[in-house]
């Protein structure tokens, strides 16, 4: 992009985030710039000119579009099955006894896209209720995409979004000749689509709700979008209502009005009827802040040049510890269902940016970078956060960005011989030569005292050592020549 174009393009962002919530981060930028060619080319417009058109009141409805195209629609039915089994086995029934008779349980699933997800809902209250039910349930599907509901309220589908459809729900489908299926008439009476901002004005259904499903949905806004928009939900449910979010979210500080209930592996959110819900509120920044002593842990195991006798090891004295230990054996997924039960006086930004990290380890970037962000709104120190981002923007190719998050990194941890690395990798592909080439020496030196058979950081370090020398010759060889 241009100098000229980079300043728009920020405009647009900041547009984007205060009408519909929907921030793209530098992480995101390309494909920004793709959904913007595409529209452009779609009206007949040069880029600049589409542009422009965003920033007046006639380009309302084609900002709407852009978002659109922005967002990620990608679902499919009984997505998260954990989920759906704890709505089945404990809150339907919590709700069947606690609420008084015949009184409706009141269902919204918030960016419920092509519709999956709210006749999700659907199935499992058919499945609990019976048919007629014995209770009414009421379910609304929103999403800001009307093209999305169309195809929800055909309610037509195939392939890979009916993959978790077993035996006990076919029935509610009809098959169609395309082998796809159709979602019969009974389920369609259960849900009802709507098309709605979630930063607008709320409908006037959205109140004594008793379940919400706002998956994938937040980790598109930034800190303080997911603090109102959590906030309004809270005060939309009854007592003893339930959220749900996605696997990859957590309401870690961004709200603490709700209880956190394991259901059988899966952790959802229920609201108390004693609880005085809070705001987090981010910590006071100097404007100077010192520089901390790095508490980031890295998986590395270090060569004993004497061999003592073996102790026993001392117990994890944080919830934090126990998931880097976790973390450092391989067992991602162990540390993330850990960091999630982390009751709320442990759940600071350095566990929101080990949160990133394992989503990056486990290969959900975007998780990873919305947590990595969030962990930065809520303290600028969060090395790891720095660490995290800067590998995204390397693993997308843009060096530039990249390297300026892993500068941060090293500042905070100058021990780090993978952000040396990483740092390296991206100072070559700038062209910066001598930088390149002496980082490739400090991630050599940092892993010099290291077992070559040692993961550091999930990369082998005789791989990395290895690595850095290639380079170092072939760098060195190119400036001879």
């Amino acid at each position: 992009m241009t100098q000229h174009s980079n300043i728009k393009w920020e405009q647009l962002r900041d547009r984007l985030a205060a009408q519909f919530g929907l921030y793209i981060d530098e992480s995101r930028q390309k494909q920004g710039d793709t959904a913007v060619a595409h529209r452009a080319r779609v009206l007949g417009l040069t880029v600049p000119a589409y542009y422009e058109l965003l920033f007046t009141r006639a380009g309302t409805a084609e900002l709407r579009n852009l978002a659109e195209q922005l967002a990620n629609h990608e679902t499919q039915f009984l997505r998260n099955p954990a989920h759906y089994r704890a709505l089945r086995e404990y809150v339907f029934p919590t709700l069947q006894r606690s609420r008084p008779p015949l009184q409706p349980i009141r269902c919204w699933s918030a960016g419920c896209s092509t519709g999956e997800e709210p006749y999700s809902i659907a199935l499992v209250a058919l499945q609990v209720f019976g048919w007629p039910l014995s209770r009414p349930v009421e379910i609304w599907g929103t999403d800001l995409s009307q093209q999305v509901l169309d195809v929800a309220r055909r309610g037509e589908y195939r392939g890979r979004t009916l993959a978790n459809i077993s035996a006990d729900y076919k029935r509610w489908f009809e098959p169609q000749e395309n082998g796809g299926l159709s979602v019969s008439a009974v389920v369609r009476s259960l849900v009802q689509f709507e098309q709605h901002n979630l930063l607008d004005p709320w409908p006037s259904w959205a109140a004594q709700l008793d379940v919400v499903f706002c998956q994938n949905v937040t980790i598109y806004f930034q800190l303080s979008t997911c603090q109102r928009l959590v906030e309004r939900i809270y005060h939309a449910l009854n007592d003893g209502g339930y959220l749900f979010l996605g696997f990859s979210e957590s309401l870690w500080g961004v709200f603490d009005g709700f209880e956190t209930v394991e259901v059988d592996g899966a952790f959802i959110y229920r609201k108390g009827a004693q609880r005085r819900p809070q705001r987090q509120q981010r910590p006071a920044q100097s404007a100077r802040p010192e520089k901390p002593a790095s508490t980031f842990n890295w998986p590395i195991r270090r060569v004993q040049r004497s061999e003592p006798a073996p102790r026993r090891a001392e117990p994890p004295r944080s919830i934090l510890e126990q998931a880097q230990q976790l973390r450092s054996t391989g067992q991602q997924r162990a540390a993330l269902d850990l960091l999630n039960r982390a009751p709320y006086h442990e759940r600071t930004p350095a566990l929101l940016a080990l949160t990133a990290q394992l989503h990056a380890d486990l290969g959900e970037h975007e998780q990873a970078a919305a947590e990595a962000r969030r962990a930065l709104e809520l303290d600028v120190m969060q090395e790891t956060a720095y660490f995290v981002l800067g590998v995204l923007e390397v693993q997308n190719g843009a060096w530039a960005e990249g390297a300026r998050l892993l500068e941060r990194a090293l500042y905070l941890i100058p021990e780090s011989p993978t952000v040396s690395f990483y740092l390296a990798e991206s100072y070559r592909q700038l062209g910066r030569t001598a930088a390149a080439q002496r980082e490739y020496r400090n991630t050599v030196r940092k892993l010099s005292d290291i077992d070559p058979t040692a993961l550091v950081d999930g990369v082998a370090a005789a791989w990395l050592i290895e690595t850095c020398q290639r380079w170092l010759e072939l760098l060195e060889k190119d400036h001879r020549g």
